[in-house]
């Protein structure tokens, strides 16, 4: 089109379509803005979880509970890749053999810890764990707490004989440590009893709080104090699956043959302690996550 072509259309106030590049460089702005957006996003979220995992982490270790529980944990790991690794790797077995024997140890002396605690449980009532309408359940924290009055002092013993035998040559460490068991037999039993009877009386007042929520407009209170419940129930039957997963050893460390004619075989026992460290650990994350 020639220029006086041009200049007659415009004149007659037609629209002349010249080739132009504005639309697609703000559209090429618009994409760069939604991608650093995106980004920063990204970066924000990532950070985030950088600060909620070293959170839980510090609430972990600040724990004395907490920081056994890992050590678990990492000592039924431990056992079940030396039993995996010692058809094949030699030398790697063996290491996390002894790597599973120290971890254990390891445990033993943290729980020479544990003395004052169950005092104070006994003292207080605190291994009921709050009021309860149910007068069973103090009762079976009062059981809870004398049984590990008994099974820490017996504990000790045995430990110190294994660690440093010549110091109490007439001492029989495997007897000492079968008696502590059958105080922690105790004590799983009474707890199991215990979970059961607290989730017997929240499952009532979450029914409760379900039906005034119905009838009330304050149904944001209710539904907070439903989550609680709900999370304190579900905490309950992770402990009683913790308790059935610990009977087995329990009862097979109770008897006076354990370490030389035990009940359960070694893969038997071991890898139903490695299930309840998994159990264990998803409970306690779950707590703190929960918070």
């Amino acid at each position: 089109m020639s220029e006086a072509d041009e200049a007659s259309k415009a004149s007659s106030g037609e629209i002349i379509s010249c080739p132009s590049n504005e639309s697609s460089s703000s559209s090429d702005k618009s994409k760069v803005v939604h991608k650093m957006k995106a980004k920063q996003t990204h970066e924000k979220s990532s950070s985030e979880k950088i600060d909620r995992f070293l959170s839980l982490y510090c609430k972990w270790t600040a724990s004395s509970t907490l920081t056994e529980r890992g050590i678990k944990m990492l000592q039924w790991t431990a056992w079940l890749l030396s039993q995996l690794t010692k058809d094949k790797y030699k030398i790697l077995s063996p290491c996390l053999r002894k790597l599973y024997s120290d971890l254990s140890i390891m445990r033993y002396v943290l729980r020479l810890y544990g003395i004052p605690t169950a005092i104070e449980g006994i003292r207080s009532g605190s291994r009921s764990g709050g009021a309860w309408k149910d007068k069973r359940i103090k009762l079976l924290g009062n059981v809870m707490a004398w049984s590990m009055a008994a099974y820490y002092p017996l504990e000790h013993i045995a430990w110190a004989k294994w660690t440093m035998p010549q110091l109490m040559p007439k001492v029989d460490g495997n007897r000492f440590s079968a008696w502590s068991c059958r105080f922690w037999m105790v004590f799983i039993i009474a707890e199991m009893t215990n979970s059961v009877l607290k989730n017997k009386e929240l499952g009532k007042e979450l029914r409760s709080i379900d039906k005034r929520a119905n009838d009330s407009d304050d149904s944001e209170a209710a539904i907070s104090k439903s989550n609680a419940i709900e999370k304190s129930m579900h905490m309950n039957r992770l402990q009683i699956m913790r308790d059935i997963l610990f009977t087995g050893p329990c009862i097979n460390w109770s008897l006076d043959e354990w370490a030389t004619n035990p009940w359960l075989s070694e893969n038997w026992c071991n890898g139903i302690s490695f299930t309840e460290a998994l159990t264990c650990m998803y409970q306690s994350v779950y707590s703190l996550q929960n918070d």
